[in-house]
């Protein structure tokens, strides 16, 4: 199949990324910005609810404020450079330290002034200096199998996130689901109101292991390759050759060490699982296919049998942000 055969120059461009961009302009910023280390917050039953993203900034329902909710400086950085988590090489705390940001954002200003203001503020309060480097890692590509796709074609195949036009309205966003409904098979059901277009994940901890189930509405093969990239041990590429959008539901068992890790153990709120041997990381044979303390599929396989979509182990070489320095503590706002 020609989507098999993607050249190495080829997948360098697929994993380039935003890493070739301009330099910022310094007279892009916030007109003021708070900084603070997020703390964990908890319901009134004592269990963790944690809200984790950036909201408001043009194009919103709150144009003039963009706030950054339970971040971790990887997660800052990828959203100021345009980057995937595997193109930022930094200290092991990017992914453990974590930060409240709110920021007013000055009349006029565009979506795409926001990550430069990021980058910007970045430099100001935790003293970020980097450089850029081209390194070969191992990714996984994500093909078809040889059986065709189980997906189901969207019904919808606009983009939604061209639904708001710049310095637009966007939607409401959706209602605080409550209590979530168990289902039959112990997965929690997402309620009719929260159905929207994205990838939303759910996980759910058991005597027998964790499992977690994405649930897609409207999504490209590139946005299920980033979502998937943060359950395995390298980046995944799109490399499908299918260009429509998708509804689907995924069930697997994941790599916890490897997932925890990415997370950051969501600073410190959660102890990481004990080592559950050598992953798909240990050279380029290809991915484990036993999970770990649980009877449910593997991502690898899951995506297989679920999907009709393959895994494949490659190599390719990836622009990197290297940093050079950072400090783990911001400047006083």
């Amino acid at each position: 199949m020609a989507i098999r055969s993607l050249t190495g120059t080829a997948l360098a461009l697929l994993l380039a990324g935003g890493a070739g961009a301009q330099a910022a302009d310094p007279s892009l910023t916030f007109e003021v910005a708070t900084v603070k280390p997020a703390s964990l917050p908890t319901s009134g039953d004592g269990k963790h609810v944690i809200r984790v993203g950036a909201q408001g900034g043009p194009g919103t329902s709150d144009p003039s404020q963009i706030s950054y909710s339970f971040q971790s400086l990887r997660n800052l950085l990828m959203q100021a450079f345009t980057l995937k988590t595997y193109q930022i090489q930094g200290p092991a705390w990017l992914d453990s330290e974590r930060f409240d940001i709110v920021a007013r954002v000055p009349a006029g200003a565009t979506k795409d002034d926001v990550p430069v203001m990021l980058q910007n503020l970045l430099k100001e309060r935790f003293q970020l200096a980097f450089h850029r480097e081209t390194k070969e890692q191992p990714v996984y590509a994500l093909v078809v199998a040889k059986s065709a796709p189980k997906m189901k074609l969207s019904e919808d195949q606009s983009d939604p996130s061209a639904a708001a036009p710049e310095g637009g309205t966007a939607p409401a966003p959706p209602p605080d689901p409550g209590r979530l409904k168990i289902g039959k098979d112990g997965m929690p059901e997402l309620p009719p109101g929260m159905r929207r277009p994205g990838i939303r994940m759910m996980a759910l901890m058991s005597p027998a292991g964790m499992r977690v189930r994405l649930n897609a509405e409207r999504q490209t093969m590139a946005q299920l390759a980033d979502s998937l990239s943060n359950q395995t041990d390298r980046p995944v590429v799109d490399m499908t050759g299918l260009t429509q959008r998708y509804d689907f539901t995924l069930d697997f068992a994941p790599d916890q060490a490897a997932m925890m890790a990415k997370m950051g153990a969501l600073a410190g709120a959660m102890p990481l699982p004990p080592p559950s041997g050598a992953g798909p990381g240990s050279g380029d044979a290809g991915p484990r296919l036993a999970p770990p303390e649980t009877d449910a599929a593997t991502v690898f396989i899951a995506v297989q049998e679920q999907l009709g979509l393959k895994l494949e182990p490659k190599k390719a070489p990836a622009d990197i942000l290297v940093i050079d320095h950072l400090e783990k503590t911001p400047s006083e706002n």
